[in-house]
């Protein structure tokens, strides 16, 4: 498949006002050398604002205008002139969505994981990011991705900033398996918000940088819930000593409400570091660690009404939504 990034018009026209201001300085010199005056030569002013359009034009398709080709093996992308060397899919380890500083979506293909990585510019290059990510997941793991719309409609949105008063989640995997247990959604970023001037200026000198992390999953019937939560507990609390993690938050998603052992050891856990939320999908009832953080799951970030929606038909897709596994 080749897709072709859109034109971006915004770029063109920076370049078009550039280009401009030089050629109309150039281009009256020109006149002031000759002495020419009177209408004509006003009128021929003209000329280096059509000069730099075209120029303008020429520059934004020989260095920025880019084309992503990829297939069932590998992919390749095209920037201006410049090709990138042809990656097969097989090279890679774990892929995810990433916002960059722009708030523009681009999948980040790891090498290693956690470690080298490539970024493809999907949306510039007219591809749904999510729809990518998916084709590559297929390619380089050996399960299928679970395409439940309750994990892809929680993953969008918090791609959208549905953390942002808490924290800003810019990456976000699917599947994610540690220490044998895999997370169907898990989402990281830092406390420090990103923005244009002023507010970016503000948050980096006042906003402290701590790695936050959250983890989604559906809790199992089949399981004992309170083992199977202190587990994954655990694991949280592993992953934040190695990975220097400041907060984090364990999602919990089931079709019934849990049972009391499991209830209780929600309502009196007492890490301050883990916030913790159980909602039952079907009912909206929710409960969650006594700590800021876990309230911080129902106040800022309003998981449970964003659960409610995606189940109530509110969402795209929701109509396919399966049965847990």
């Amino acid at each position: 498949m080749v897709r072709k990034s859109k034109i971006q018009i915004s770029k063109i026209a920076l370049y078009w006002a550039g280009f401009t201001l030089v050629f109309s300085i150039l281009w009256s010199i020109l006149l002031n050398a000759f002495h020419l005056a009177g209408m004509g030569p006003a009128l021929s002013l003209i000329a280096p604002v059509l000069l730099g359009l075209g120029v303008s034009v020429l520059v934004y398709f020989s260095r920025d205008h880019e084309v992503l080709e990829y297939d069932d093996n590998g992919y390749e992308t095209t920037k201006g002139r410049k090709a990138t060397a042809r990656q097969e899919w097989r090279m890679f380890k774990e892929c995810s969505v990433v916002k960059d500083g722009y708030g523009r979506n681009k999948i980040r293909a790891y090498f290693d994981r956690d470690g080298r990585h490539s970024d493809i510019d999907a949306s510039g290059c007219g591809v749904d990011p999510y729809v990518l990510r998916d084709f590559i997941f297929d390619h380089i793991r050996s399960t299928k991705l679970d395409r439940s719309v309750i994990f892809e409609g929680l993953e969008r949105e918090i791609q959208r900033g549905r953390a942002s008063w808490v924290a800003d989640l810019t990456e976000t995997f699917r599947e994610y398996q540690i220490s044998g247990e895999v997370f169907p959604l898990i989402a990281r970023g830092g406390t420090r918000p990103r923005g244009f001037l002023l507010s970016k200026f503000v948050a980096f000198t006042l906003m402290p940088n701590y790695n936050v992390c959250l983890y989604a999953c559906m809790l199992d019937a089949e399981r004992n819930n309170r083992a199977d939560v202190m587990r994954r507990v655990r694991i949280l609390e592993t992953q934040r000593d190695q990975k220097d993690i400041k907060w984090s938050w364990l999602l919990l998603l089931a079709e019934n409400d849990p049972p009391s052992a499991t209830a209780t050891l929600i309502e009196e856990f007492g890490n301050k570091d883990i916030g913790i939320g159980c909602i039952n999908i079907v009912t909206g009832r929710v409960i969650t660690s006594p700590n800021q953080l876990g309230r911080s799951l129902t106040g800022q970030m309003r998981m449970n009404r964003l659960i409610q929606d995606i189940r109530s038909r509110n969402y795209p897709g929701a109509r396919n939504y399966p049965s847990t596994r």
